[in-house]
Parts: structure tokens; sequence; C-alpha cells
């Protein structure tokens, strides 16, 4: 048994390291300038294909060890101090340090291991390996599943370990860094066992796997409500005391154990039509039906263009109003939440002076200050001055030397990604058999039609961002220069049309979707990876709001320039459709 679990295992990653090596290749080979000076023979060096080997079991390495002693070496850390902190103000009386250490640590594992199920990977995940091997190669489904949930489970318990050296030094004690791995153990097969009777029970419905967005909701809901209530338990110098939180380990080992059960009955038949179910890779259209979700039966809403539009003005018209629920929802849901929070900042605001000097004293001073809110004047209270040793300071500082950083919530709003997709499935997939439609006038003429719209579409998110980081510049003391309310406006709206023109450009550029709405582009998938790195690094750099605003304005107008230049260069030839 150990001998077929190590074959099946090596055939696995050496697979993975063939794929990986492949698609590298290929992407390579896709690169404009580069790929050209590639041969073709490059896919068969096994001299480059060894040193792809090697690397690859490093990542594996470091994924094995990185993850897991990051977070549980975390959670070993604070603990620590907060025993610390316990014991010095005398806030646990009766309990031994220890002890006390082991309540914060399991307390703080256990929701970490229960948001980890929420968010964790399926269990018939259908990668591309798992596709070819199963598929193609007819192996057994519930083999190559339990193998591969054996590995993880080693990976997680090796992990768990090494990190367990933290709580040793620490003063944690030794049955708790034995301990853990193996309520890891229980509960990533609670949380396995939960997908695999939440598959039998859909499958016997003929209900589809795909997540609701209600349920999506409330698991979020559910864990930012677990974890303030922590919090809070915490900050006033509670604790759940050590046989509460061995008995809550106790429940979740009889749930690992129900876990074991339901994946013992689940039979290889139920493995593949669950593979099936989940192949993440659709261009073999043999082995799956083609999609039905809800995002793909959006795209093929019903509407008709009133006016006199004709040519591609016609066309994405008739676009926008077929699709207008899709590409106006996010941004539209965004902007509300904006306004919703700036509505409970100002409550907060009012509430504050009504509590402190009643609504005789400060009915004036809060009507004039809300009137140099709109009019984007100076903060006027002589009742609330600003206190630059408050904690409201971080936040100015935010505003005044980092509003790079409003381009995270922009990019949430930001809803070109989906409706370069929609534009493939919808029009351009149909479109592209046509010669004429590939003629560079054509395209550029479409590009810039739909940047406009695109530009319009999330234009209010953006003053909806600027609006919030004005609030925030106004309650903490004002605005230091004529004009930064308004340049703050303008830095988010910025940012909101370079990412219009990225993303668009980056579809005419790279083409990545296929009929299946999958993304089929490893250079595209590079440049994305590229460009969140560059953003995570700039986000950082405090640059004052003058600068900034003068730097991103000629940025983005020579970046549109660069990208409709490149648009009509390569569009013709890269701007194709894809099976």
């Amino acid at each position: 048994m150990i001998n077929e679990f190590r074959k099946t295992l090596a055939k696995v990653i050496h697979l993975r390291s063939i794929i990986g090596y492949n698609g590298m290749v290929f992407a390579l080979k896709k690169t404009p300038v580069i790929g050209k000076l590639i041969p073709d023979k490059l896919y068969s060096t096994k001299f480059l294909k060894v040193i792809y080997w090697v690397f690859h079991i490093i990542v594996e390495v470091f994924k094995l060890f990185i993850g897991k002693i990051f977070g549980l070496g975390s959670i070993y850390l604070v603990s620590f101090f907060l025993t610390d902190a316990y014991l010095e103000y005398e806030k646990a009386s009766g309990i031994s340090g220890k002890n006390l250490y082991a309540c914060f640590a399991l307390l703080f594992f256990m929701v970490y291991a229960l948001c980890g199920i929420m968010i964790n990977i399926p269990y018939f995940k259908c990668t591309a390996e798992k596709e070819y091997l199963v598929f193609m190669l007819r192996m057994n489904a519930r083999k190559l599943d339990n193998t591969l949930f054996i590995y993880d489970l080693a990976k997680l318990v090796a992990g768990y370990l090494i990190a367990g050296i933290i709580a040793l030094v620490c003063g944690g004690p030794v049955w708790l860094w034995l301990g853990i791995p193996v309520l890891a153990v229980f509960i990533k097969l609670f949380g396995t066992g939960l997908q695999a009777q939440r598959f039998r029970n859909r499958h016997k419905h003929q209900k589809p796997m795909k997540d609701s967005s209600v349920s999506v909701v409330f698991r979020i809901c559910a864990v930012f409500m677990v974890v303030p209530f922590i919090l809070v338990l915490i900050a006033n110098g509670n604790y759940l005391p050590l046989p509460v939180m061995l008995a809550a380990a106790g429940v979740f080992i009889l749930l690992g154990i129900w876990g074991f059960t339901v994946l013992k009955k689940f039979d290889s038949g139920l493995h593949r039509r669950a593979l099936n179910d989940n192949i993440v890779r659709n261009e073999v259209s043999m082995y799956k039906s083609p999609d039905n979700t809800r995002s793909f039966k959006k795209l093929k809403a019903k509407g008709t263009v009133n006016g006199n539009k004709k040519g591609f003005e016609y066309l994405n018209a008739l676009f926008i109003r077929r699709h207008g629920s899709m590409l106006m929802v996010k941004p539209i849901i965004f902007t509300v939440i904006v306004l919703f929070i700036m509505g409970l900042l100002i409550f907060e605001f009012i509430y504050g002076y009504y509590q402190r000097f009643g609504s005789e004293n400060c009915l004036n001073m809060v009507g004039n200050n809300l009137l140099n809110l709109l009019l984007f004047r100076h903060y006027e209270d002589a009742l609330l001055p600003f206190d630059i040793k408050s904690a409201d300071s971080f936040f100015r500082w935010l505003v005044q030397y980092h509003m790079l950083a409003m381009i995270i919530p922009v990019s949430i709003a930001d809803n070109s990604f989906k409706s370069t997709q929609a534009m493939y499935i919808n029009c351009d997939n149909s479109l592209m058999t046509f010669s004429f439609f590939k003629q560079r006038e054509k395209i550029i003429k479409l590009f810039d039609i739909r940047l406009k719209q695109l530009i319009k579409i999330h234009l209010v998110p953006a003053v909806a961002c600027g609006l919030a980081s004005n609030l925030i510049l106004f309650y903490t003391g004002g605005q230091d220069y004529p004009f930064q309310y308004l340049l703050n406006i303008l830095i988010c709206v910025l940012m909101s049309v370079t990412a219009s023109v990225l993303w668009l450009s980056l579809y005419y550029l790279f083409q990545p979707f296929t009929t299946s709405v999958n993304v089929k582009s490893g250079v595209y998938n590079a440049v994305r990876i590229i460009i969140c790195l560059v953003l995570s690094i700039l986000v950082w750099i405090p640059v004052n709001t003058w600068i900034l605003a003068a730097l991103l304005l000629v940025f983005t107008v020579l970046f549109a320039f660069i990208m409709r230049k490149l648009v009509y260069k390569h569009a013709p030839r890269t701007w194709r459709a894809k099976a």
C-alpha cells in the first residue's frame, strides 16, 4: 500500500512539473519579441526540464513550511504576548502560565482552522494533473484523491510540528506542540467530509456544485461576526478556561471521525463525478458539459437599443443594454456601501456633539461644519478641535501621503475584467470570424468606444472613494492647502481610468478567454501577477497629494496613449478567438 501511494504521488508531482514547464515555455513563445527567438525544441530539452523539476521540488518544500509556520507561528507569538500581559496585570488568577498560553493558542487555532474550512481549496477541484490522470489515463479517481489528501495531511503535520518549536520557545506545554497537529488533521477531515457529504446531497437532488452568492456572503459575515467577539472578549481581560477549550477540541475530533466515515463511503464513481463537475480547464468538451452556471446565463440577457446609433456605436449600446445589470451591479453596490459608511461617520459626528454638548450649544457648529464639508472648506470646530496625538492622526497621515493606497478600493470597484469577459462571450467570439472585424481601423474604433464606456461606468465609485478620503481629511483637521479635496477626487478618478485602460488593453493584446469563460494565457496571468506585485510596493511609498496628482495625470495620459498604440499595432494578430 505504501509503495502504491509513493508511485501515485510521484506520478502527480512529475506531471505537475511537466505541465508547469510546458506552460512556461508556451507563455514565453507567446510573448512579443522574445517568443520569436525561442525554438520549438525547447519543449523537449531534458536539461531544462531537470532544472525546472528541481525548482518545482523547492517550491513544494517552500509551500510545505512557509504557510504553516507563518500562520501557526503568528498564533503562538500572539498567545505569548497575551499571556505575558494577562500575568503582568493579574487578569488570570488561579491558572498557570503554560495553561493560559494553551487556552489562547487553542482558541486562536480553532478560529483559524474554521476560517480555513470556509475558504479552503475544494477537495474535488479537478486540476490539470487530475484531469489527465483520471479522464485520459483512466486512473482510479478515489485512489488519486486519497493519495493527494494524505499528502496534504502529511504536509500539514510536518509544518505544524516545525511551527510548534515557537510554542516551546515561548513557554508552551509539550502536549500543545504535539496536540495541535493532531487536532488539525481531524479538523481537515471534518472539512473534507463536509464537502463530500454536500456533494452527495447535491448530486442526489441534481443541484449544481457552484456556491450561491448568498452562501458566500453568509460565510464572510460569519467570520466578521466571530472575530470581533473574540477580540472584545480578550480586550476585556477574559479568556475561555482550558477545560472548555479541550471540550471544544474533543467536539472537533468527533466531527473529524464523522468526516473520515463519510470519505470512506465515498466510492470511486462519486469521486469521478465530483471531479467532472469541478474541472478547472474546460477546453476538453468531451469530459464536461457546457457551462450553465448562473454567471454564464447573465451573459445571455436580452434587450434592445433605442435611438439612431449605427455601426460599432450600436454594437456597444446593445452590449450595454443587454448586460447592464452585470456591468453596473458591482460599481453600484460598491458606491452604496461607501456612501453608507460615510453616512455612519456623519451620524457619529453629529451624535458625538449631541451627547457631549446637547442640542442647544452645538446645533450651529454642526450645521456650519456640514456646510463646510459640502463646500470643501476648512474644518472649523472650537468645541472638538483635532488632537494631533489621537489615533485619527494615523488616518490623516494616510490620506495626506499615501493616497496611492486608494488603488485598493478603486480596484475592488472596477468591473473591467468581467466586462471584457462578457465582451468576448457575447460579441467578439462570433464577430472574430469575419475578416472586416479584425481590421486595424475597426479594432481601434471599437476600442475607443468601449474604453469611454468603461470609464463612465467606473467614474461614480471612483468619485465615491475620493469623497470618503475627503471626509476623513475633513474630520481630522481639514485640507492643508487649497484644492486638496479636489485633488483627492482627481487621484481616485485617474486610478480608475488607468485600471480601465489596463484591463481593456490586456484583453486586446492577449485575448485570454476561451468559450467556457476561462483564462488560457500564461502571459496574461503573469502580467496580472507582476502588476499586483508592483502595486503592493507602490502603495507604501509616501507621496504628497499635489505631486501624486501631477504624476498620475501625466502617467494616465501617456499610459493610455502607449496602450492604444500597442493595441493598434498588435491587436489584429493577438485578438483572436480561442476554443
